[in-house]
């Protein structure tokens, strides 16, 4: 007998859904985006833009911390993921990206600089934003962001060809439900799981992966974090020793092109640190924000 292919049963994202999910939603120009804003108005604003392994709920052991410490935090789902729509373009690029957070800002009223803290693709993500509206990002903490290369760059070859559409059809739930590749224990694998689990309950998953896969969000972003540099913001790199998603030697080629970036290398980590072991990495990024860093620079 074959292998059984496991399939959530869909429902769509809309009104009355919505409407049952905790969170606040806001309409922009590409869709609704799924956000929670929290801490004193006037503090600083952190926004955390979370990578492609999880949505925005992956930063549920990192607000309150950094509440708690003074700050206001920002966290939402970028289109595609999370509770956040999945519009229906043949391509999700990196303009996309940063068109939904300077709207998202922008519907927010929050008018100052803000600190930026990006994980995998939030990095790149993060680098873009920040390359294009240097004047909106004050600091910027990368955690094992993508900078040029990643693990599974062949597979991602495969499904931008005409043959993607047929194997994403193929692809069970299952395997957009096991997170394994990004932790270095079991120990928090079943609760992503069940996490990762309800937002998949939504129609256009697939085809937003697929989107995302066939525009450039993955592509090459060293020009991007070589225009950062030269705005002179203080960054943070952090990375975890056993990271298989992003190398590295793809993190030594970022630390050599901005070799005045502080970096933390996380010990008996993996790729998802920030929720994993929130006790390892919530005290480098409050430290790093709180801190003046332009002898960094």
């Amino acid at each position: 007998m074959g292998k059984t292919i496991y399939t959530i049963r869909k429902r769509e994202l809309n009104d009355t859904t919505r409407a049952s999910i905790k969170g606040d939603f806001v309409k922009l120009s590409n869709g609704y985006t799924y956000y929670e804003l929290k801490g004193d108005k006037d503090a600083k604003t952190i926004v955390l833009v979370h990578g492609n392994a999880a949505p925005s709920f992956t930063w549920d052991y990192n607000v309150q911390p950094l509440v708690d410490r003074g700050f206001r935090v920002l966290r939402y789902d970028i289109y595609g993921h999370g509770y956040s729509d999945r519009p229906k373009l043949e391509t999700y690029n990196k303009s996309l990206y940063d068109q939904q957070l300077i709207e998202l800002l922008e519907k927010l009223n929050i008018k100052e600089s803000v600190y930026l803290v990006g994980t995998s693709q939030g990095g790149s993500i993060c680098a873009y934003f920040t390359a294009k509206h240097p004047e909106l990002v004050e600091k910027i903490a990368f955690l094992s962001p993508l900078f040029d290369k990643f693990e599974g760059e062949d597979k991602v070859k495969i499904m931008k060809s005409k043959k993607g559409e047929e194997l994403m059809n193929q692809m069970g739930d299952e395997m957009l439900l096991d997170p394994s590749n990004v932790f270095y224990s079991n120990d928090k694998k079943e609760e992503l799981s069940k996490k990762l689990k309800n937002q998949l309950m939504y129609k256009g998953k697939k085809r937003a992966i697929l989107a995302n896969i066939r525009g450039d969000g993955l592509d090459d972003a060293t020009i991007y974090y070589e225009k950062v540099k030269n705005q002179n913001i203080p960054m943070l790199l952090t990375w975890g020793e056993y990271d298989r998603s992003i190398s590295k030697e793809s993190m030594d080629r970022l630390r050599k092109l901005i070799p005045n970036m502080k970096f933390k290398l996380i010990r008996n980590a993996s790729h998802l640190v920030h929720y994993e072991f929130p006790d390892k990495i919530n005290p480098i990024i409050i430290d790093f924000l709180t801190k003046d860093n332009t002898n960094n620079m």
